[in-house]
């Protein structure tokens, strides 16, 4: 991280670097160094994914950084095997005994750049491995695979801490200068890192492995290297599935974002209207999130920032990518498409009102980077040799162009000069053109794509298409980012298809897909969000509300069943109740109004966190606006209920244990209502 401070200037730290490295010598055989060697080891997610021995391996085999240098290093990558397991509801009868198949599966990560741990995560319940083994490479420069930037995360915050926008989106170039002046520092061959070598490597797996063939699977980056495989190694692939597909050919780019990102909201608001009441519900609802992205566009939003180490300067500017990207990466999920047109309209709502509170949450810092957390520095490497750079320019240049308020999301198109000069001065040059010509193959693949996917769109599979003379193109309705890896079905549809390849394709799965069933407009709050930014700044802070909401539960859950049982209990013994004047209904109707409010607002806090954690920073199912009026009512019923005990106990003794009931219940019912109206949950 101190690196871009500290070290001599960039161009000096490349030039002795260069000077150091071997002189490129070409090997006389690209795999007459690889050892073709595993060496088993203890899973360096062990503790962190729930497995059992002999459910999960992994290993380490070594290969050449460069095979196209005879004097290349030796580097290590990291294998996962998901080891066949027959599911517990195997279905005998419709599929007969279980039985493991011989030929197993290589999947291809993507990013470029995602670890494996994630993907270990996903895919140790996927159908696809019911019946095969699944071999999962981290591929070179990623994680335990001689990630060469481990620390590319921890660049200097006070570069990116700026209300400058040109600034603020230098900050990821600097850090790539930081990331490959230290690789070049330790000798690390940057050429190295790229999708030719990635495939030499998959080629030099299976032999190591000592398969004669096996199948590929690989989604979205894994989709390119799928087809640089697919050339690299044909003799050893029995059949394919690339999905999320991204051409191989430095000609063709998918970073026109912008224009996939407006395809994308143009089919959701066109299946909001199919809907009828999602149409209803949010009229014009794209052309007021652009109104609203245009409204972010023109100025920062200042916000006092919680982490000072993370934000040095004590204040946090949120650009108006924030806001655009945010419903861009819900897209990738099919999971979400339900609650995106309520998200997308709450978020327009946000920005129009200026209501700004829920976004402080951002600048807490410590939430970590998911289950799939990239190595940044091989993803740079990458988009350097694969010769990425000049069509990012160019994609850039034609989407602002024709899409001019959703490309400001995604950046200076002049930045990509730079990212290129970059390249050159650490010796991460594009590759000749011709490593990346299109395939043309007569191995039997499927080329899957999901109808809504936001990066990697349909219309890129289908430029490559004409190139597979055996392939099939196969697309998910309402579907996102990779179906096969997330779609329920796929594992089923990914077997039956490596069963038989060249049989009949069974499309039950894809055909299975239906539109959407939209939610209704959210309870728009910055209730629990705001709770969070406190615990985040000060956890000593939550504690007051903790306890008052706390103690007003148990009461309630007291009160709910003496008051409800009590009347049972007196039937069955006959016995008679001191007359109350109606206080003992009230302070029951307070309690049950106060459990359905904390109990309504709670779940619907879990189940959003659980579906889609991004929904609690606009707010709450639609549903949970409910469950605050109830807690609103408890107020008036609690203060009613204490009057009609005033009233009770003024008239006659009533015995101390009534008295004390009746007044914790009117009191419990008084604090909810406060509790609902201080930390942000009004449902007006």
């Amino acid at each position: 991280a101190t690196l871009a401070q500290d070290a001599e200037p960039a161009e000096d730290i490349a030039s002795v670097s260069e000077e150091s490295v071997e002189t490129a010598e070409p090997a006389p055989d690209l795999f007459s160094r690889d050892k073709f060697h595993l060496r088993d080891i203890v899973c360096p997610f062990k503790g962190q994914v729930d497995y059992e021995p002999g459910d999960i391996s992994c290993s380490l085999f070594e290969v050449p950084e460069n095979r196209e240098k005879a004097r290349s290093r030796m580097i290590e990558l990291h294998v996962v095997k998901l080891h066949a397991r027959k599911p517990d509801n195997w279905d005998t009868e419709e599929k007969g005994e279980w039985k493991k198949r011989e030929d197993p599966i290589i999947y291809f990560t993507g990013g470029p750049g995602a670890k494996a741990q994630g993907y270990v995560e996903r895919f140790k319940d996927h159908g696809a491995r019911d019946v095969r083994d699944l071999y999962i490479l981290e591929q070179r420069g990623i994680g335990w695979s001689a990630d060469f930037c481990q620390d590319y995360g921890l660049f200097d915050p006070s570069v990116s801490n700026t209300p400058d926008w040109g600034a603020y989106q230098e900050a990821a170039l600097k850090a790539m200068e930081a990331c490959f002046a230290k690789a070049k520092a330790a000798r690390v061959d940057l050429s190295g890192y790229n999708t030719i070598e990635n495939a030499r490597d998959v080629h030099a797996l299976r032999q190591a492995l000592g398969f004669d063939e096996w199948n590929v699977w690989g989604i979205s980056y894994g989709s390119i290297l799928g087809q640089a495989y697919l050339k690299e190694d044909p003799q050893g692939i029995r059949a394919a599935v690339i999905d999320a597909i991204v051409p191989l050919q430095q000609d063709v780019t998918f970073h026109h974002i912008a224009r996939h990102y407006d395809r994308d909201l143009k089919l959701l608001e066109e299946a909001c209207k199919d809907d009828g009441a999602c149409g209803s519900d949010f009229p014009n609802l794209i052309a007021n999130y652009k109104n609203a992205i245009r409204k972010a566009a023109t100025g920062p939003i200042e916000i006092d920032a919680i982490d000072e180490e993370l934000f040095p300067s004590g204040k946090a500017w949120i650009f108006h990518d924030i806001i655009g990207a945010a419903p861009f990466t819900l897209f990738y999920e099919q999971s979400n498409y339900p609650s995106l047109p309520a998200f997308i309209a709450a978020l327009t709502n946000i920005v129009e009102e200026e209501n700004y509170d829920a976004l402080r949450l951002l600048t807490a810092g410590g939430a970590g980077g998911g289950g799939f957390q990239i190595s940044q520095g091989m993803y740079d490497a990458v988009s350097c040799n694969d010769g990425w750079a000049p069509r990012v320019k160019e994609a850039f240049e034609e989407d602002g162009m024709d899409y001019p308020v959703l490309s400001m999301i995604f950046g200076d198109p002049s930045l990509a000069e730079e990212q290129e000069r970059i390249c050159r001065r650490y010796g991460a040059e594009a590759r000749p053109a011709e490593d990346y010509l299109p395939v043309e193959t007569d191995i039997r693949t499927l080329l899957v794509e999901g109808e809504m996917d936001p990066i990697t769109p349909p219309p890129l599979a289908k430029i490559i298409l004409p190139g597979f003379s055996n392939g099939t193109y196969v697309e998910f309705p309402y579907a996102g980012h990779g179906p096969t890896r997330s779609v329920e079905c796929a594992g089923e549809f990914l077997t039956k298809f490596y069963d038989d390849p060249d049989g009949e394709l069974d499309l039950s799965c894809p055909e299975s897909m239906e539109r959407p069933e939209f939610n209704a407009p959210l309870f728009e709050t910055n209730g629990l969000t705001g709770l969070a930014a406190n615990f985040a700044e000060d956890k000593k802070s939550v504690v007051l509300p903790i306890l008052w909401i706390g103690a007003a539960a148990v009461i309630f859950l007291f009160g709910a069943l003496i008051y409800t049982l009590a009347p049972v209990a007196r039937v069955i013994n006959r016995s008679g109740a001191l007359p109350t004047g109606g206080a003992r209904l009230v302070a029951w109707a307070t309690a049950l109004a106060g459990l359905a409010s904390i109990g309504g607002i709670a779940a619907g806090a879990a189940l959003t966190a659980q579906e889609n954690a991004l929904l609690l920073f606009v707010g709450l199912p639609g549903w949970t606006k409910f469950a605050a009026m109830a807690g609103l009512l408890a107020g008036p019923l609690g203060l009613a209920g204490l009057w009609l005990a005033v009233k009770a106990r003024m008239a006659q003794p009533l015995p101390i244990g009534v008295t004390l009931g009746l007044f914790l219940t009117g009191a419990a019912g008084i604090a909810l209502a406060g509790w609902i109206a201080v930390w942000g949950f009004l449902p007006i």
